[in-house]
């Protein structure tokens, strides 16, 4: 109950965060895919249940095509591709995903529009993609150094602490 509160809370911080202040700014700082980021982190550090919910409460909320592929196909390329916790492995985890999922977006949004001569996708939705997979993967990485310095940040007075 207590993670499901503290990701609730991190979940809002997080997309006031990118809606309010990283879009304020010029150039790549505008486009940062912070939700992403720590989805992906929460789905391989916290949790494959957590990581579903972050990923679909951000589909919901955004109208996310991207986020409910990535809620769909994460959780069995975490389970049977990359099984550890390295950072590596979550490198690895972000660009397949993310790949697959902005691949997926594009062939049926383009398969529409020839259909049905109407345009899902914004103007330009390759290079937006290709601007967020650049900053995804850095993003990974800063991110789990900065989580790893936090845990031991938390964990260590408790265990220094003396029995006495």
């Amino acid at each position: 109950m207590r993670t499901a509160i503290l990701l609730s809370l991190l979940f809002g911080g997080f997309v006031l965060t990118e809606i309010s202040f990283l879009h304020a700014f010029a150039g790549f700082i505008a486009e940062i895919p912070l939700l992403y980021i720590a989805g992906m982190i929460i789905m391989q550090r916290v949790g494959i249940e957590e990581g579903i919910a972050w990923f679909l409460a951000l589909a919901v909320f955004r109208a996310d095509p991207v986020a409910l592929i990535i809620a769909c196909i994460g959780p069995v390329s975490i389970l049977q591709i990359f099984t550890t916790r390295s950072v590596y492995a979550l490198l690895g985890f972000g660009a397949v995903v993310y790949s697959v999922a902005i691949g997926a977006e594009l062939v049926v949004g383009g398969l529409i529009d020839v259909l049905f001569h109407t345009s899902l996708l914004p103007p330009h939705a390759m290079l937006h993609a290709v601007r967020i997979f650049a900053l995804l993967l850095p993003g990974l990485f800063f991110g789990v150094l900065l989580v790893r310095s936090i845990e031991q940040r938390v964990r260590m007075p408790f265990f220094l602490r003396s029995n006495s």
